[in-house]
């Protein structure tokens, strides 16, 4: 989609403002609505021809008095947010205007929502990171989850967030928390290695076992007890066997080759991680001199 100029479409549109029956179908939502309400955004994304129009209506709804209305101005923000960098300084000015104390926390969410959607672009982090102490987890997660992908190394700001959303009482938070900050290998002290230590016996989402990939891919030798116990199980893991691979320690080889031997790639997602955990494993031969 490209903007080259206004349609009659899109003048009619800018013209007129939604019928109260259409705005009333874009606020009557709920989670088992999610999909049909950003399908809805979407098209109405997509009926305008100019960044300038959309613009202009989520401005429109952030001014709103009411408070489902403010959040759709987030939501219209969402929809393509991976494809156009022209919406990202307004909705940044709107997410940071927003006193978080006394906002509901239906525009929260969709705040938070909308910048966590954007995650190939840093100017969102500090503002995503304002949502960090949400009393909403669903808000928190979008946190966790919408770190911007390539900052690497994270600044301490955003490490800290992190530190303390791998102790969150919500499972996935602290599950995403963990990928984000684990992902991120050139955030490497001792502090955040023995945070990923103490989160390899969460029993909560994937959180152990992408603390597990974090610790293999930093290295740290306390990991290799841990995989060794991990690996004996038959129905191991995925994150584990990646885990396995990163590390590359060649004393995992025999639990490695059982499972292979014992067909453990015939039902997962991602077979090849045992062949990549087998060949990184693997004794190198000396070179010839």
């Amino acid at each position: 989609m490209t903007f080259s100029g206004i349609s009659e479409k899109g003048r009619e549109m800018s013209r007129q403002p939604l019928s109260d029956s259409q705005l009333a179908a874009l606020i009557a939502w709920d989670e088992e609505s999610h999909t049909e309400h950003f399908d809805a955004m979407n098209r109405l994304f997509e009926s305008f021809s100019s960044p300038e129009e959309i613009t202009a209506l989520a401005r429109s709804w952030w001014a709103d008095p009411d408070e489902r209305v403010r959040a759709l101005g987030f939501d219209l923000l969402a929809v393509q947010a991976v494809d156009f960098s022209w919406h990202v300084p307004p909705l940044i000015e709107a997410a940071n205007a927003l006193p978080l104390d006394t906002t509901h926390e239906d525009v929260r969410w969709s705040a938070a929502h909308a910048l966590a959607t954007i995650c190939d672009d840093d100017r969102v982090l500090f503002p995503l990171l304002r949502f960090a102490a949400d009393p909403d987890s669903d808000v928190r997660w979008h946190v966790a989850r919408g770190i911007p992908v390539g900052v690497d190394p994270l600044p301490e700001d955003a490490v800290r967030v992190l530190l303390g959303l791998m102790r969150d009482p919500d499972d996935h938070v602290r599950d995403w928390a963990t990928m984000a900050l684990g992902g991120c290998e050139e955030n490497d002290t001792q502090e955040i290695r023995d945070a990923f230590f103490v989160r390899l016996e969460d029993q909560g989402a994937d959180t152990a076992g992408e603390a597990a990939v974090a610790l293999a891919k930093r290295h740290d030798a306390r990991l290799l007890p841990v995989l060794k116990r991990r690996l004996a199980d038959p129905d191991v893991g995925n994150l584990y066997v990646e885990a396995a691979a990163a590390l590359g320690d060649p004393q995992l080889l025999p639990l490695l080759r059982k499972l292979k031997a014992d067909g453990w790639q015939d039902d997962e997602p991602r077979p090849q991680l045992l062949d990549e955990a087998l060949e990184a494993c693997a004794p190198r031969t000396p070179p010839i001199t």
